[in-house]
Formats: C-alpha cells, structure tokens, sequence
C-alpha cells in the first residue's frame, strides 16, 4: 500500500505514514464513510420527492375541485327568452335551475309586463337554453312558463319560471333536447354550510350579458366592494350588464350568494348590485 499524500510505501495494518505522518484510512473505514454518504444521499433524495409528491397532490386537488365547480355551477346557469305582446316587451336575461324537474329561479323584471297582468300565461312564452358547460355555447332549449306573485315578485325583484316541454324546431324537424329529464340543478357544496359574505371576498358571476352576444355563458369576476346589510343588497365589481340580471353569483369556492340584478353607478365608474341569498330566502318562505 502507498500513502496518497505523498506516496511513500506503508506496511499493511499501519495507521500513518512513516514518512508525512498522514493517518491512513483502511478500507474498512472508506467503506463505512461511503455507506453513511450514500445513505444521507438516499435520504435527501427520497424526501425530496416526498416533499414534491405532496406539492403536486394538493395543487392537483385545488384545480380539479375549482374545475368541478365550475363545471357544476356553469350546468345549472341558463339563459332565458320572453316574447311579449310587442317588439317592445321582448325580454331576456339569466336564471339558476334550482330543481330537477326544472324550476328556474331568475329576476322578475325579466318577466314581460303583459305576462304579469294576464290570468292565463301562455305556456310558450318563455325559452329556458342551457349551455354545454365546457364551452358555454347553447346546447338544449325547452319552453316554460313565468311563476309569479302579483305583489312579491315587483317588491323582491325575484321570480320562477317551470321548464314544462322540449323545444320542437318545425322546419329543421328536430327536438332540441328531451322531457321530462333530470336537470343539472345547482347544489351548494359541502363547503357551504355558511352564508356569510365577507368585505373583500372575490366573486364570480355567471349569465348571459349583451355585451357577450348574449347567447353565450359568459363568466365575470371581481370582488365584494361593499355589503348594503339593511337593504339585503351586495355590491360587486364584477362586471354585471344586461343580460346578467337573473344569474347566478358565487363566491370561490362555487357557493351562491345571491342573483346579479342591476349595476348602479355614475359617468365614472359602475359598480354590479346582487340581490343576496337573505333576500331569496326571505321571498321563498313568504310565497309558500
């Protein structure tokens, strides 16, 4: 053996170098240094990826449930027609399918005017189209009939609409959809069990502006600028225009606040006005 300082000769079973006086480490102890290396490398290189496999699962699990809501939410978001008596009393907007069997829940402004003074409304004065979810193009239409309280509906700004049949096309000879079915109701999550709207808290809504084209699920966002509690009133800038009034408003995690209604403001800035879920509930239990 030789030493690796300065190459003088050693006799085997030496611990240094007659000649530097270098320690001389036997193989035994390299082995040994190798092996407590290699397994503090193992270590490091395990936790890592451990550190990166839990990264990688919990970001995963975040964007999946956010495409899940989305998803969910943007099934449930339909856009709605009205024909009037006139030109005049045409009237569109959005709603939220709130039950299976096709109950609507939507503003009542969007409602025409003749509609609300006749006894016996027309059962075809209203189309409910729903959306393909993924791309928010137009993908089923049914017809359906305005449910309305003569005092409630004017004094809350809400009503329903019944989706009651499919859409028949006469000239192309093909139904635009099938009834009865299964509708894709909204439903709040399991991570909705508060009704609290936070200052500050971001916002999402979804419906079907003119300013979109309005055929189209378009979906806006921003967050609440102010909490009107007395009036029951939310104030969003998200933007709401025409066409929004009757949606759905959800907060981050998909859970509905309320229903985009009007957009208040001045030559300056606007600012979109959510009737809140208070509200809502309050004109359900007193139309029961």
């Amino acid at each position: 053996m030789f030493c690796i300082q300065c190459g003088n000769k050693i006799k085997e079973g030496s611990k240094y170098c007659t000649k530097c006086g270098s320690e001389f480490l036997h193989d035994e102890k390299i082995k040994s240094k190798s092996k407590f290396f290699t397994k503090r490398k193992l270590f490091y290189i395990f936790g890592g990826l451990f550190i990166v496999a839990i990264i990688l699962y919990f970001s995963t699990s975040f964007f999946s449930t956010s495409n899940i809501n989305n998803y969910d939410v943007a099934s449930s978001v339909v856009n709605i027609y009205c024909e009037g008596e006139g030109d005049e009393e045409t009237t569109g907007g959005s709603g939220t399918i709130f039950s299976e069997d096709g109950l609507v829940l939507t503003n009542a402004h969007i409602i025409p005017e003749s509609a609300k003074d006749d006894i016996y409304i027309d059962d075809t004065l209203c189309l409910v189209i729903l959306p393909d979810p993924a791309t928010g193009a137009p993908d089923e239409i049914y017809y359906a009939y305005p449910i309305l309280d003569e005092n409630l509906s004017d004094e809350y700004d809400i009503a329903f609409l019944q989706i009651h049949d499919v859409f028949y096309d006469e000239e192309e000879g093909m139904y635009y959809g099938e009834f009865p079915k299964k509708f894709p109701a909204y439903a709040d999550k399991k991570q909705c069990s508060s009704d609290s709207v936070k200052l500050g808290e971001p916002v999402k809504i979804y419906g079907y502006p003119a300013i979109s084209g309005g055929y189209a699920l378009t979906i806006t966002d921003g967050v609440v600028s102010s909490l009107l509690a007395d009036e029951g009133l939310i104030i969003t800038s998200a933007k709401i225009s025409y066409g929004n009034s009757g949606g759905l408003a959800v907060d981050q995690n998909g859970c509905m606040i309320g229903i985009p209604s009007m957009v208040t403001g001045d030559e300056n800035e606007s600012l979109g006005v959510i009737i809140s879920n208070d509200l809502i509930n309050e004109f359900i239990d007193k139309i029961k």
